[in-house]
């Protein structure tokens, strides 16, 4: 990362809060948890400290450092399974808004790692947090959670921005939308070469943020 991507206009201190979607064991190596291995990938990019289980915030998994000094970033891997993702994320981000490294004037930015049907395998594709969750069931638990909280309008409120980053995992062979087909591929155990891709992202991941939250 560079010295100041993330810096806003004033050189304050800039806050963001990272977290995955997917799925607890025996299902957190599959393509569901693509989200989990980038979040993994980064935390050894930068050169975080290993994860740890904080009560604080929901029983996730942390870990947490500064970027060239005026970067506050935690990486948070959401402890709950893929479709119930919601509430842990909307609690953990809340836990961090109350942390005394969160800036007061302007909330943290929310970024969600996950992974994406709609993106061919190895792509990365960052977007707006709020926007249609095209099916992915995890996405939608997030999305309901920070409106039925609040949590959604009080970050708008306060410049935050809420963002979210997709793994292009693909889609089963022949393209099908069949229920059952759709739910056995994505808890199939993530190609070899596809995780090698995965864990390369962190580099890329770290400068499509920057591009976008020093706009």
């Amino acid at each position: 990362m560079s010295s100041d991507g993330l810096e806003n206009g004033e050189g304050d201190t800039v806050s963001v809060f990272i977290v995955s979607l997917g799925n607890p064991p025996p299902h957190d190596q599959s393509r569901h948890s693509a989200g989990h291995i980038l979040l993994k990938a980064l935390q050894s990019h930068l050169e975080f400290p290993a994860f740890r289980r904080s009560r604080p915030f929901g029983n996730s998994l942390i870990s947490e450092g500064k970027v060239a000094d005026h970067v506050n970033v935690m990486l948070c891997q959401c402890p709950a399974s893929m479709n119930e993702s919601g509430d842990a994320v909307a609690k953990a981000y809340r836990q961090f808004v109350s942390a005394p490294a969160a800036t007061v004037d302007e909330w943290p930015t929310l970024v969600v790692l996950h992974d994406e049907m709609e993106l061919a395998p190895g792509q990365l594709r960052l977007g707006r947090g709020a926007a249609s969750a095209k099916g992915h069931n995890g996405l939608k638990s997030v999305q309901q959670s920070l409106r039925s909280t609040g949590l959604g309008g009080r970050l708008a409120a306060k410049k935050g921005r809420f963002l979210r980053v997709g793994f292009g995992i693909g889609r089963p062979a022949g393209s099908t939308r069949r229920k059952e087909d759709v739910a056995a591929f994505v808890l199939g155990q993530l190609p070899e070469g596809e995780r090698e891709q995965l864990e390369g992202c962190a580099e890329e991941l770290m400068e499509l943020l920057e591009e976008e939250i020093a706009k």
